[in-house]
């Protein structure tokens, strides 16, 4: 392990990301990660690689608890229709706000206040909105997270 992967686990956590892959088609969901046990999310993006196409395109993030609980709002509706490749999308700084954009990585990646997720889930992209996301674009996601119990985990579906 080289030292800035061990500086980087030993502050932020593990780190599981998930490449480039085709959103879903609008008014659907997908999986991104699934949890097991309990973890601390300090850090979560997405990175557009591919542009999103000029159309009525939204995106928001919710946690899926596997105990059939109701799901829980990560990120509220983001407009994503004429992004660029090379845009981030995060988390905000306000539990369960609008999910941000834009070009500066800096700001994007650690989250100011860690997200605790319990008993294991789904972390899921939901598409929303009238237009269609085409067959281009796409999107990598990324997520840091420390393990809260023994079991802890988070891995790409």
């Amino acid at each position: 392990m080289t030292r800035a992967t061990r500086a980087r686990t030993d502050v932020l956590g593990s780190y599981s990301y998930r490449t480039a892959a085709l959103p879903p088609a609008t008014g659907v969901s997908e999986d991104l990660f699934s949890t097991t046990g309990d973890v601390l999310i300090t850090g979560f993006y997405g990175l557009i690689t591919v542009a999103v196409p000029a159309a009525s395109i939204d995106f928001d993030l919710a946690y899926d608890p596997d105990d059939g609980g109701s799901d829980v709002a990560l990120a509220t509706l983001l407009a994503v229709d004429s992004l660029a490749s090379g845009t981030w999308l995060h988390l905000n700084t306000t539990a369960g706000g609008a999910l941000v954009a834009g070009l500066d990585v800096g700001a994007h990646v650690a989250l100011d206040r860690p997200i605790a997720l319990a008993g294991g889930g789904d972390i899921k992209l939901n598409v929303a909105g009238g237009g269609a996301i085409g067959t281009t674009c796409r999107v990598s996601w990324g997520v840091l997270w420390l393990p809260l119990s023994a079991d802890g985990a988070v891995a790409v579906v």
